[in-house]
């Protein structure tokens, strides 16, 4: 099996949509399989969190309930993202660069936005925010969100990582693009 880029044969298991030419795509895809775990561990984190939120393990609440559930929203759709991509790509199939600045700068941005504002309910429980109820201990709500929130903003510089990378591969096929045009004008 040839592909057009090249001309050699390749192995008969081969990812061709990745490009091996920048001798970067393991560590691309090493970020990408990074996305798909940190934002699966804050799902954990954010579904467990909302749930002990709606059974009533802090007395008083403020938004913590609304804002577990943003960033399980948010966290979600990284994961769903990011594992989609992983798996077009494992088809053989080509992922246009746009393509992915425009969905992991997405999930950048909404996950960015919803997990400041948690760790600003998180702030507001270290000056005495969450004022647990007699029956449970808040601390492992706490440590929840906090490991949740972290697993958050390392996806979130996966996310920019790989953004930036498309970005700058998208402007390469931009380039290079405009150099075959001017070259089929010239011939012409």
């Amino acid at each position: 099996m040839s592909t057009a880029l090249n001309q050699q044969p390749s192995p008969s298991f081969c990812i061709e949509a990745v490009p091996r030419k920048e001798k970067k795509w393991l560590s691309l895809l090493s970020l990408r399989f990074g996305t798909v775990l940190c934002t699966m561990v804050a799902i954990i984190c954010f579904a467990w969190a909302m749930v002990q939120h709606h059974e009533g393990v802090v007395s008083t609440d403020g938004l913590g309930e609304a804002w577990s559930s943003l960033n399980l929203g948010t966290a979600s759709y990284g994961f769903v993202w990011s594992t989609i991509f992983l798996i077009v790509i494992f088809c053989n199939c080509v992922v246009h660069p746009g393509v992915i600045v425009a969905f992991d700068c997405i999930a950048f941005i909404a996950q960015i936005i919803t997990v400041c504002f948690d760790l600003h309910e998180l702030v507001f429980y270290n000056l005495g925010g969450y004022y647990p109820s007699r029956r449970h201990n808040t601390s492992l709500l706490y440590g929840a969100e906090c490991l949740g929130c972290s697993m958050i903003l390392i996806g979130i510089l996966f996310n920019l990582i790989l953004c930036v990378r498309a970005s700058i591969a998208c402007h390469r096929l931009r380039k290079a693009a405009k150099q075959r045009d001017a070259k089929q004008a010239f011939d012409a």
